[in-house]
């Protein structure tokens, strides 16, 4: 999630452990509402990291 946007900082992830059993957040520093277009790279960094990690959580 992005620090800086409207809805100002991000939430805690606990609403998504109402619907799946293993849910991950992360923050992504100055950024705003729009991460792949305001951070890719960061976005990307974040991504892959979590499919590289599978199931194996």
């Amino acid at each position: 999630m992005g620090f800086r946007g409207p809805a100002g900082p991000p939430a805690d992830t606990g609403a998504g452990r109402a619907y799946a059993n293993d849910v991950t957040g992360a923050e992504i520093p100055e950024c705003g509402h729009f991460i792949p277009e305001e951070r890719p790279e960061a976005l990307l960094a974040h991504l892959r990291g979590f499919l590289a990690a599978g199931t194996n959580r």
